[in-house]
């Protein structure tokens, strides 16, 4: 949402990060439910402990491409502060190319592992494991156009913010907000 409105392009850019925190609450009350009936019921659910398997797998693959999305992927970047702009610029599209290539054979292998598996199904739940294992090539190619955007908007970035992720948490805001209310304290004692 942007000032309030629905923003499509928002939601599409952030569809992995939303589908994955949805796996994560799912996930979570699920293993809560779980402990919950072991020791206070006294009876254990053997379904939500494989329904909570496929929901850890599906988050950690979507949270695979929400992180090339935000561009909080593991990078090792030690180099890249020495380096100069142009070079700098080729290591990080060598770098996206590379990762785009593990993608795609990634995904290829795992079409085969899902041609395989046919039409078997789970042991408790009794989903098609096709269905189960399909999220893996899926959020790899989503990873793999994430990838080319990413390639693309690294072609229109200046020398100060290039291949820059947002931080997490923006400390120096936070202890900006800090000093001033401190600041607006100790000015309201003195008076």
């Amino acid at each position: 949402m942007k000032d309030g409105k629905f923003d499509l392009k928002t939601f599409l850019n952030n569809l992995e990060l939303y589908l994955g925190t949805i796996c994560f609450f799912v996930l979570t009350v699920m293993l809560t439910l779980q402990v919950f009936s072991r020791y206070v019921l006294k009876h254990s659910f053997t379904w939500m402990e494989e329904f909570a398997t496929i929901m850890f797998v599906w988050m950690i693959y979507l949270g695979v491409s929400a992180a090339v999305t935000h561009r909080k992927h593991l990078r090792i970047d030690f180099v890249l502060n020495m380096v100069p702009f142009q070079v700098k610029r080729a290591m990080l599209t060598v770098s996206n190319v590379i990762f785009f290539l593990c993608n795609i054979y990634v995904a290829y292998i795992m079409m085969d592992v899902i041609r395989l598996l046919g039409s078997s199904k789970t042991t408790m739940l009794q989903l098609p494991q096709a269905l189960v294992y399909s999220i893996i090539p899926l959020s790899l190619v989503i990873s793999c156009i994430r990838l080319v955007q990413d390639t693309i908007r690294m072609t229109q970035e200046s020398e100060d913010n290039l291949g820059a992720s947002k931080p997490s948490m923006d400390l120096e805001a936070c202890e900006r907000i800090y000093l001033e209310k401190k600041a607006a304290k100790e000015k309201g004692e003195q008076a």
